[in-house]
């Protein structure tokens, strides 16, 4: 009988640890992957997954802007194909998120549908769904339409957090992540010349402004201040160089137009226009468009040489960002004439790393400031 016993314990204790480990080898494999939004991000409000599934405001919090284009949906790219059994998705009690549909694709275009549901209002809720294993690389919520009446406008969305649980399978990346940049980091036009004919060789006073996120800030060894000192050398004898930073971490385009007004007040001759860096999701529409009144309000409200410089990311997680950001300032770039510092391309060229660009502090290194610093004169100064 006490041998029994003792088996009985045994098989009990290792059914116990088997359950154990299975359980904890249950992970949020979605946690701070690159995502994607059909729509605009509410500007502050990036927390899709960031981990947070407590808080009903940014960032910790997702939303969407107010528009009323839905269906409206986020992707996450889980970077690989995974296994995955599980999606938590965490309502806020902020209202409005109502129908939603859960599904999940290998190649990010043909999506597996596996689950409807309704939320209710202003109530926070976590639907977890279970299934099978499912073979997935990109997973989707779409949100199909709103209570109204919540925080933010009738058709502001939000969500706490979107968790998936799984295991990688191993497999190579269904859907490549976009190329590095190749080619010629600068992008020249023919306002370039006329700068330099008739902006950079007056003796009057030379304006420069430069609007965006953090890459946009700097104190006295930052890149702007490094650029207006040397543009200081390439002008007439005690021609003025004046600099204006406008840079704020996390500003994105929508809430740069605020500074336009500001901006023409000042008449600058050179305006220096960069967003992405600070980036943790990407509605590409939303991002274009946001990018594009911008820049034709700072076209037809100033005189100013407007150059547009890529994102500079410093992980992995935002690279795939960055270059989508990059991807769509090259086309606007194209749009309107507009000379461009594709960031990513002038280190490559150099032989820089995602390691190289920042020190611990999260400051630009020494080498990276130059790499920066000298494309941007390049592109002003030489034909």
């Amino acid at each position: 009988m006490l041998r029994k016993r003792v088996f009985a314990l045994s098989a009990m204790l290792g059914a116990t640890l088997l359950f154990s480990s299975v359980v904890n080898a249950e992970q949020n494999v979605a946690i701070d992957r690159p995502y994607s939004v059909s729509t605009g991000i509410l500007e502050g409000w990036t927390g899709l997954n960031n981990g947070v599934t407590d808080s009903d405001s940014g960032p910790g919090c997702f939303a969407t802007t107010n528009g009323d284009d839905f269906p409206k949906h986020v992707t996450i790219d889980l970077q690989h194909p995974h296994s995955i059994n599980r999606i938590a998705v965490h309502s806020s009690a902020n209202g409005n998120t109502r129908g939603i549909i859960i599904s999940c694709s290998l190649d990010g275009e043909e999506f597996e549908e596996l689950r409807e549901f309704i939320f209710p209002q202003g109530e926070p809720l976590t639907l977890n769904h279970r299934f099978n294993d499912r073979p997935a690389q990109f997973v989707r919520v779409t949100f199909t339409n709103t209570w109204g009446g919540g925080l933010g406008g009738d058709n502001t969305i939000f969500v706490r957090e979107v968790e998936v649980f799984g295991t990688p399978t191993g497999e190579a990346p269904a859907a490549r992540p976009m190329p590095a940049p190749e080619g010629d980091a600068l992008v020249r036009t023919r306002d370039l010349r006329l700068f330099r004919r008739w902006g950079l060789n007056s003796d009057g006073p030379l304006e420069i402004t430069v609007l965006g996120d953090s890459f946009a800030n700097g104190g006295d060894e930052s890149w702007p201040q490094r650029v207006a000192e040397r543009l200081q050398y390439a002008r007439p004898d005690d021609a003025e160089v004046a600099l204006e930073l406008m840079g704020d971490e996390g500003l994105n385009p929508s809430r740069a137009i605020d500074y336009v007004a500001q901006i023409a007040e000042n008449e600058p001759d050179v305006a220096l226009v960069t967003f992405g860096t600070d980036a943790k999701g990407i509605s590409r529409r939303g991002f274009r468009e946001a990018l594009t009144k911008l820049l034709d309000r700072l076209l037809t409200e100033t005189d100013a040489l407007v150059v547009l410089i890529g994102p500079a990311v410093d992980s992995e997680e935002q690279v795939e960002i960055g270059r989508q950001v990059l991807d769509e300032m090259e086309l606007i770039a194209n749009l309107f004439g507009l000379p461009l510092l594709r960031t990513e391309a002038a280190l490559l060229a150099e032989n820089l790393s995602i390691a190289d660009l920042r020190n611990d502090d999260g400051g630009l290194t020494e080498k990276s400031r130059d790499v920066v610093t000298t494309s941007l004169l390049e592109l002003l100064l030489l034909p």
